[in-house]
């Protein structure tokens, strides 16, 4: 083994024991009685990427993960390298899929993944604009696309899979108003991301909400159209799992909303989710693959980042636990007991943890 990966091993199955270092978790005792999976503690099962230990390119620009825990593996989106990478996590053994190119089977920059059926992944290409079919040892099956996409900045900015459902939230892109010549400088408009269902041949379907996304300014430079995009100004995020959809639309606060799948396929209602946390601080929405939701809050005074984590309950969504993680951590997928976590430090180094709540197989 790379003692560089020997380190980092080392240094995240110490913190499993309480001592510092990436991940550490902390929670109270009191929300761990209601949760169904306790997030005391993490044990590593595997640790990714750092750069020094690879002897292929580092991860750059991980989006994505899907965990196939029947198999013992983890699949990722390594799309810096326009690639994916199947990691089997008993052996350590890791294979490329795909490659840079426009070919069958290969990628302009892959961004989302979810599973496709039993055996098979589901990826979305930003560059190619089309969605691509994989097996999950990796052999190429198909692409689709999706009418629209592509066009004026017109991409999505989210993609969830449940069960024989696929839902994509597609940004409406760049405002065309900013793109007027005559249009004033200090002018502001918001996209819109439209929630809608996707059919296997790439068909649109019922659209679930429409909700504010980005917020774009036209900027003083009378030689060319200079636009920005506010990311501090509210927004719009999407996740499901369990059969829910989950909306987090961002204003002065922020307001969650679910969107019941498989009891309500043609409903347009969705019902509010109480949870409390301030906008500001928000840096993730995320449902597990049970259906729970998952607040990320950054703390940049202590340099952690916070998971809050909920659970539907009878009379409404009640807290689970509190997950506390060192750095700045996004999970890329939470199935069963086991979940991925990508942190990036300072220098915007990624790492890849595969880690379980303590106790559990």
């Amino acid at each position: 083994m790379n003692k560089y990966l020997l380190i980092a091993v080392t240094m995240l199955v110490a913190c499993s024991d309480g001592e510092s270092g990436l991940p550490r978790t902390e929670m109270s005792q009191a929300n761990s009685l209601s949760s169904q999976i306790s997030w005391e503690r993490l044990d590593t099962l595997a640790v990714l990427g750092a750069g020094p230990e690879w002897s292929e390119s580092p991860l750059y620009r991980v989006s994505d993960a899907v965990l196939d825990n029947e198999r013992n593996t983890v699949f990722l989106v390594n799309g810096g390298n326009s690639e994916l990478i199947r990691y089997d996590i008993g052996s350590g053994r890791i294979r490329s899929i795909g490659r840079r190119g426009r070919g069958p089977g290969e990628f302009g920059r892959p961004l989302w993944m979810e599973p496709h059926g039993p055996d098979s992944l589901l990826v979305y290409d930003r560059d190619l604009t089309q969605f691509s079919v994989f097996s999950s040892s990796g052999d190429f099956g198909r692409t689709f696309r999706v009418p629209g996409v592509g066009l004026r900045g017109r991409q999505p900015a989210a993609l969830t899979r449940m069960g024989a459902g696929l839902w994509v939230a597609l940004s409406s892109g760049l405002p065309q108003v900013l793109m007027i010549p005559e249009t004033p400088a200090g002018t502001k408009a918001r996209d819109t991301l439209t929630i809608v269902s996707v059919t296997d041949e790439g068909h649109l379907g019922d659209t679930v909400a429409r909700v504010p996304h980005a917020l774009w300014e036209r900027l003083p430079d009378p030689t060319s159209f200079n636009i920005r995009r506010d990311e501090d100004a509210g927004g719009a995020m999407v996740s499901g799992g369990g059969g829910r959809l989950f909306i987090a639309a961002f204003a002065d606060s922020l307001e969650v909303f679910e969107y019941l799948v498989a009891s309500h396929p043609n409903a347009r209602h969705l019902n509010p989710v109480a949870v409390g946390a301030p906008r500001q601080s928000v840096s993730q929405v995320f449902a597990g693959r049970d259906g729970t939701l998952w607040i990320g809050e950054g703390h940049s005074a202590s340099e952690s980042t916070v998971f809050q984590i909920f659970r539907p309950a009878s009379d409404g969504w009640v807290p689970a636990g509190t997950l506390t993680l060192d750095g700045s951590v996004r999970i890329l997928d939470a199935a069963g007991a086991r979940i991925v976590l990508l942190h990036r430090d300072s220098l915007g180094i990624e790492t890849v943890v595969v880690a379980r709540a303590s106790g559990s197989r």
